[in-house]
């Protein structure tokens, strides 16, 4: 049996868009959606530079993410003009249990700026395959 879960409300995931103020620092975004976690590390730095946005999303005990599923983070788009993103749709990677994503991102004009997408991916319990979508959000701080 195939389920496609919504997004997690966007108000959880906006905790998310948190900033910092500190060059080369990250803020740590995390939430739950029950079988699976999610964290994102929202990177501070110079505005110019190559940002590295990385995403991780955990399965919760008795779940495992599948490994030969495609997953990606879809539609990726910033919410303003600040920032260039590399590529608008990133496949993740399996390491360690979890699926790893990374976002390349170049801030164009200096203050916060906030990369939407969508989380497609899937894990199991071991008798049934879940298809998910989560929201993706991240900040991306440019310093001068």
């Amino acid at each position: 049996m195939l389920t496609i879960v919504r997004p997690i409300s966007t108000t959880i995931a906006a905790v998310i868009a948190l900033a910092v103020a500190t060059a080369g620092a990250a803020t740590r975004g995390e939430y739950s959606g029950g079988t699976f976690a999610v964290s994102v590390d929202s990177p501070t730095v110079k505005l110019g530079a190559r940002a590295l946005i990385v995403a991780t999303i955990s399965p919760a005990e008795g779940y495992r993410i599948t490994d030969a599923y495609r997953h990606r983070i879809v539609n990726l788009a910033a919410t303003d003009d600040g920032v260039e993103i590399g590529r608008k749709v990133v496949r993740g990677l399996v390491k360690d249990g979890a699926v790893v994503f990374r976002v390349e991102v170049v801030p164009k004009t200096a203050g916060p700026h906030l990369v939407v997408g969508v989380f497609r991916f899937s894990i199991t319990d071991g008798e049934r395959l879940d298809i998910k979508a989560a929201p993706f959000e991240a900040t991306v701080t440019a310093t001068d």
